[in-house]
């Protein structure tokens, strides 16, 4: 790990321009996206700090983690103990910048810091805002955050929009940012068919594959995604679906909401035994990517959504988009990117879909990953995340 403090300040102050930065997440550890900004940055020569509500479960090996004290206690009582913990902890790291992923739990921990810690980020959640919409305190939060954030990163413009007119940001803070697929996935090799892949997780070799590629949860409607293969499968026997469980959310409350929700799927699934599968356990990223590839459809059906990571990653993979018809992914779109937009009702839609669509083209496949390889490699999007963080962390002229 780098000397945090090694070539740090220049004449008037602040970071040089090619010196590391401290940097501190204030962002779910266990989360996906967390620890892949955190492992890129690290990558790149800065000091990761990030302090987390919810245990991270396995530790990291390039950067700190810390987690929130008293967990399992009252909810009150852990807020009260999380902010002198939280300040403590941002005395510790000394942050150049200080970047908030979400405005649920952690927005609200980043207003127990006080202004003058560091210039802050905020990535906003697309479940956060929705969530926002339906519950005053939450509205509250998101707004305090956000006004007091020097720049507010979402990753679509739908998003931004929704920020700068519901919340009343100027542009001028609003900079859109993807987060892209990671080079290592656009770059690997794909010298071996699907059969494997398959193989492993008990696909029939023949098979045509539909893909949920986002966890089993009533925000992604992965129970009437089960519903709409049943009504395909009917008339097609060739379709074979796979569902993923994937996260399992830390809070208690949230993991019960989701097992009664799986319970739900499972028995939807049933109806087709043989003809589709859930599997349980979480996938790395390689080996999400892998079962990409050896799919023919990828199913992303959330009724709001930011530019997801996982359907440029489908994308990139050579799968058919099947996607709600939402302006994030009517912005792909409009990026170039080839899509299947399904209108509500769902069900139908999809049902109609799965029972019709044939798999891309190696044209089409090849024109989707092109794109995708032009417009959102990770290396990219990470270097202007630095820049953002760089301009923000420069001294005031």
């Amino acid at each position: 790990m780098p000397d945090p403090d090694r070539g740090r300040q220049r004449p008037g102050g602040g970071p040089a321009p090619t010196a590391p930065l401290r940097i501190l997440l204030l962002a779910p550890a266990a989360s996906a996206h967390t620890r892949r900004w955190a492992d890129d940055l690290v990558a790149r020569g800065h000091t990761v700090s990030v302090c987390s509500w919810h245990d991270p479960g396995p530790r990291p090996a390039g950067w700190r983690v810390a987690t929130a004290p008293a967990a399992g206690s009252w909810w009150p009582w852990r807020a009260v103990r999380a902010v002198g913990w939280l300040r403590r902890e941002a005395r510790r790291a000394r942050p150049d910048v200080i970047h908030v992923h979400s405005l649920g739990i952690h927005g609200a921990m980043s207003l127990a810091l006080p202004a003058r810690t560091a210039p802050r980020l905020i990535t906003p959640w697309g479940s956060e805002l929705r969530a926002a919409n339906r519950h005053p305190g939450r509205t509250l939060v998101a707004w305090l955050a956000l006004r007091r954030a020097a720049r507010v990163v979402p990753t679509s413009h739908e998003v931004a929009r929704h920020v700068e007119r519901r919340y009343r940001i100027p542009r001028a803070r609003i900079t859109t940012l993807s987060w892209g697929v990671p080079d290592a996935l656009l770059d690997a090799q794909n010298d071996t068919g699907p059969g494997p892949v398959r193989a492993r997780y008990g696909i029939p070799a023949g098979a045509t594959v539909a893909l949920s590629i986002r966890s089993t949860a009533e925000v992604y409607r992965t129970h009437e995604i089960a519903a709409a293969f049943t009504r395909a499968a009917r008339v097609r026997s060739d379709l074979f679906l796979v569902v993923l469980a994937g996260h399992r959310p830390a809070d208690a409350e949230a993991r019960r909401a989701q097992h009664h929700y799986l319970a739900r799927v499972r028995k939807r699934m049933a109806e087709q035994a043989g003809r589709a599968i859930l599997i349980e356990q979480p996938l790395s990223h390689a080996e999400m990517f892998g079962l990409m590839r050896a799919s023919h459809f990828a199913i992303s059906v959330p009724r709001s959504d930011q530019r997801s990571s996982s359907v440029l990653e489908a994308a990139a993979a050579g799968c058919r988009l099947l996607l709600s018809d939402i302006a994030p992914y009517r912005e792909l779109a409009a990026d170039g990117l080839l899509t299947d937009p399904l209108h509500d009702p769902l069900e139908a839609t999809l049902a109609d879909a799965l029972t019709h669509a044939q798999p891309l083209t190696a044209d089409d496949r090849r024109a989707n990953r092109e794109l995708i390889g032009q417009t959102e490699r990770g290396s990219v999007k990470i270097a202007q995340l630095e820049r953002l963080y760089r301009d923000l962390a420069r001294p005031s002229t």
